[in-house]
């Protein structure tokens, strides 16, 4: 009998070491575009409505930065990631994505756009005044924060590196709104919805849009080579059965989890490259 045992634990301990990495835990990785603080707030429950419906333990994973976020994704350190979808396109050149919900928002659906801001008392009324004032985004990889804002300049003659005194990037949209704020900067590209995420911490009165970008599709939650292809489908499944109105849905800010497809950002993939961001 204690043979029989020992063979026992041995094909246990076998089977254990043959099974994929992370088998018995799912790293889900958020684009860190707002504080750790919130954005812990804002998908934790996210990752326990995944873990209950995969019965695996689902582990949060916030980056410090935009890069460090990439490299997680490039490394295979992530089973599922949620990001803006020019970093997903950007990834997906090298790796095999798969797109598996697309958030939406109140206010602008399954699309987001950027928008240019400015103080109210600054006496600009366009971007064309901005000739030669200092400007302040997000990050390089940002959409939302940056990239849009250049192809908006893109097509009014403008330049950003040679039209602009360009500050160095502010990481996270709030930064960036408060810059503008405290008139560090006389102005700034976020995302449109991060706006409104300043209320409460400045006097959002004294901020104006001055322009807003084309619209883009919204930030997909999509799934790394690393996770199993039957989690895969769990979790796409989901996603699309949450509802407007759910906890899940309303902690992180959002309406709904739409069907989504990597042909979807394909006209995004265009316009990145007419900046050269991909």
């Amino acid at each position: 009998m204690a043979v029989k045992r020992i063979l026992a634990a041995l094909v246990l301990l076998l089977l254990g070491a043959a099974a994929p990495a992370g088998a018995q835990e799912i790293k889900l990785g958020v684009l860190p575009r707002l504080s750790a603080t919130e954005l812990n707030v804002m998908f934790r429950p996210l990752a326990d409505h995944l873990g209950r419906a995969t019965g695996r333990k689902v582990t949060l994973v916030i980056a410090r930065d935009f890069d460090t976020f990439q490299k997680q994704v490039r490394d295979g350190e992530l089973d599922l990631a949620f990001a803006n979808p020019l970093v997903y396109a950007q990834l997906k050149k090298e790796r095999d994505l798969v797109p598996l919900g697309l958030g939406a928002e109140k206010k602008g659906g399954t699309k987001f756009r950027g928008v240019i801001i400015v103080r109210k008392d600054s006496g600009f009324s366009s971007v064309a005044a901005l000739r030669g004032k200092r400007l302040i985004f997000v990050d390089a990889d940002s959409l939302g924060g940056y990239i849009s804002q250049a192809l908006l300049l893109k097509k009014q003659g403008l330049d950003l590196k040679r039209d602009f005194v360009l500050l160095p990037f502010a990481k996270k949209h709030d930064n960036v709104t408060m810059a503008v704020f405290n008139r560090a900067a006389d102005a700034g590209g976020i995302r449109e919805d991060d706006l409104e995420k300043m209320k409460g911490k400045i006097d959002l009165g004294q901020i104006k849009v001055l322009a807003y970008t084309d619209s883009y599709p919204n930030w997909p939650l999509f799934s790394t080579p690393r996770l199993r292809a039957a989690d895969r489908e769990t979790v796409r499944a989901a996603l699309l059965a949450l509802r407007p109105g759910d906890p899940v849905l309303q902690a992180a800010k959002l309406t709904v989890f739409a069907p989504v497809s990597d042909k979807d950002y394909d006209a995004l993939r265009e316009a990145a490259r007419t900046v050269g961001a991909l």
